[in-house]
């Protein structure tokens, strides 16, 4: 696949958050897919990252991703974005607790950068400020 198909692929599960159609293109993730991503026990499957996504988009259900770079290089994308988004939901947490709503408006960044093969997601990896979420949420003190 070209590297424009690979960037396709990739936005589109961003477009799919801002959408609230989080699995409508789960065709587009390889069967054997894995995710690396922030306060998750461990590599997640597809099943696991879609709850993951939900759970934060049920916290935070206004919530919008804007790409703000993407880098493609052979099977490789890497988008560079932003997400903004009031707290209005339970946020669960890896412990399997939940963090009650604070009404409070969160702004972070990040980066996912996903592996495609065959026009398919095989591997993922999301790295965002965890710590910058907490402290907008008012749970950890400025550092």
């Amino acid at each position: 696949m070209s590297e424009q198909e690979n960037i396709k692929i990739a936005q589109s599960f961003f477009q799919d958050w801002n959408d609230h159609a989080l699995g409508r293109n789960d065709h587009l993730l390889a069967d054997d897919y894995t995710v690396y991503a922030p306060g998750s026990p461990g590599p997640q499957n597809k099943e696991q990252a879609r709850a993951y996504n939900q759970g934060f988009l049920d916290a935070f259900p206004d919530s919008r991703f804007e790409i703000t770079l993407t880098i493609a290089h052979g099977d490789y994308v890497v988008t560079h974005w932003t997400i903004s988004g009031t707290h209005t939901g339970a946020l669960r947490t890896p412990s399997g607790g939940a963090i009650p709503p604070t009404s409070k408006k969160a702004t972070v960044t990040g980066s996912t950068t996903v592996e495609i093969k065959n026009g398919k997601a095989v591997r993922g990896w999301t790295f965002w400020d965890m710590a910058g979420l907490l402290i907008q949420l008012g749970l950890m003190p400025p550092m």
